[in-house]
């Protein structure tokens, strides 16, 4: 994985189980090598849609099941990347992190974000904002609410992205205060092991015989004036 994580993504990892797209993550002992050798110690999955759909505008949204926060270091996502076509190096097309959840024993939040920069390649790998957007949960949510089934949204707009947990808007960035994407976005939804702020070994890090991020389904609406 890129990001220092700890996994290895594989095709085996990927099931459709019941109507449902499964991602699972495994520890592996003693591990699986890559074809460059590489030992790898988590094997897990990752889908995304780059060349097949993209979307420009309109909104996003699918319904998920996440692991437990025991499973420290699981870090599951539903992000959108702008299509390779556009030729934009990152992030100057924009990424836009409809969820990502770590799992740890200090906070069980799940974050909407927005990572940009300002166009051009000489703006490559600048991060105008490379700290986690805005960290929600339901009111009142008991211990591992992740592992329920939860719809996670973006609506875009020509002037603004709206982040949703439920019928929750928590978090909005707007044109004023970023570059928003110009180029159409492919959905990717993964399953990343964590290895630099709370990688397993700071926890209980069950993992089992594998742990799972649940895809019931995922929606685009296109946008009418306003996203539906």
């Amino acid at each position: 994985g890129g990001n220092g994580e700890l996994e290895l993504y594989l095709p085996e990892e990927v099931s459709v189980q019941g109507g449902q797209l499964v991602l699972r993550t495994r520890h592996r002992v003693p591990g699986v090598r890559d074809p460059s050798g590489r030992l790898w110690n988590y094997t897990s999955g990752w889908v995304d849609t780059s060349g097949k759909v993209a979307f420009k505008g309109g909104r996003f949204e699918a319904n998920c099941s996440m692991p437990s926060r025991d499973a420290t270091g699981i870090w599951p996502a539903f992000w959108l990347m702008p299509e390779p076509s556009a030729k934009q190096c990152w992030p100057t097309g924009g990424e836009v992190d409809i969820f990502e959840f770590n799992g740890n024993w200090i906070e069980d939040e799940i974050f909407g974000s927005y990572h940009w920069a300002e166009p051009g390649s000489s703006n490559c790998g600048k991060d105008k904002a490379p700290i986690p957007g805005k960290g929600i949960k339901p009111h009142g949510a008991a211990v591992d609410w992740q592992t329920e089934w939860h719809v996670y949204a973006v609506e875009w707009f020509e002037d603004r992205l709206d982040f949703y947990l439920d019928s929750e808007l928590y978090f909005t960035r707007t044109a004023d205060q970023v570059d928003l994407p110009t180029a159409p976005m492919y959905v990717i939804f993964d399953q990343a092991v964590d290895s630099w702020l709370f990688p397993p070994a700071t926890g209980p890090a069950k993992y089992g015989d594998g742990v799972f991020l649940r895809v019931d389904y995922v929606r685009y609406f296109v946008q009418d004036g306003n996203a539906r």
